[in-house]
């Protein structure tokens, strides 16, 4: 897939509604399964029509049966996907307190870990399930990194580095998240996914790794005793099970203890 491209020319048209890096994650409040409960009515309305569009995006993802077809799709479909994403994020930050943000975003990823865990070995098998449950345990980690990076003011003459940070972080986060999506759509409605698009969706998961390493970039613009961001690159399969094998005993007992 040219993510390039993506990059380039499908991703520019939502520059206008990128949210700040510390807030970019915000629309996570609204998949939470306990928002409708937490919120006023008026805002859970909002956060349904945002969700309805999204999810007809994702459906007919899902229905693709080629690798062409879904790409052909997916250059088009994602630049409306991260737009509205993206908008959620700043309208939940308008309208909805922050500790309330925080508190939904982590039981949304809680949900998602839960979700994979459960059902992901039966729909999909160990190797799609065990690549989707690592990119949740990636997310977690970018949260909580986030969640540091809101509680520093940004120098006024990092804002442009941290603009460009912003931008290649919010096109990895959301490009793995929109895969995130499409497999746990599949789960809701207990779908099979054509092997030609699962290898797209689950290829599109590893860009999580990347929006970490932009995450890593923001914070070390921001926060003095922040350990040096990692070298930029584009992760490769081996680097990535290295790092997977690495992790995997610290992911587990991250699952116990943050989502019990």
């Amino acid at each position: 897939m040219n993510d390039g491209v993506l990059t380039m020319e499908g991703f520019a048209p939502t520059l206008e509604k990128q949210a700040p890096l510390e807030r970019a994650l915000a629309f996570l409040a609204s998949r939470s399964k306990n928002s409708s409960r937490e919120l006023s009515a008026p805002v859970s309305e909002v956060f349904k029509g945002f969700r309805s569009v999204i999810d007809q995006i994702l459906v007919d993802t899902i229905q693709k049966r080629t690798a062409v077809e879904f790409h052909e799709y997916f250059v088009k479909a994602f630049p409306k996907y991260a737009g509205m994403t993206l908008s959620l994020s700043h309208v939940a930050h308008l309208i909805v307190p922050s500790n309330v943000i925080e508190h939904l975003t982590r039981e949304s990823i809680c949900e998602l870990e839960a979700d994979f865990r459960d059902k992901g070995l039966g729909a999909f098998g160990a190797s799609v399930r065990d690549q989707a449950m690592f990119t949740v345990w990636t997310l977690r980690k970018i949260n909580d990194l986030l969640t540091q990076i809101s509680a520093t003011k940004l120098d006024e003459s990092k804002r442009e580095e941290d603009k460009q940070y912003c931008l290649y972080f919010n096109f990895y986060a959301l490009r793995a998240h929109f895969s995130l999506d499409a497999l746990n759509m599949a789960l809701r409605l207990s779908q099979p996914i054509y092997p030609e698009v699962m290898e797209e969706l689950t290829d599109g998961l590893r860009g999580m790794v990347n929006a970490y390493t932009w995450a890593r970039q923001g914070a070390a613009v921001r926060l003095p005793v922040a350990e040096p961001a990692l070298e930029i690159m584009e992760s490769d399969e081996e680097d990535e099970e290295l790092l997977r094998a690495s992790m995997q005993d610290l992911t587990l007992a991250a699952w116990d203890e943050d989502c019990p």
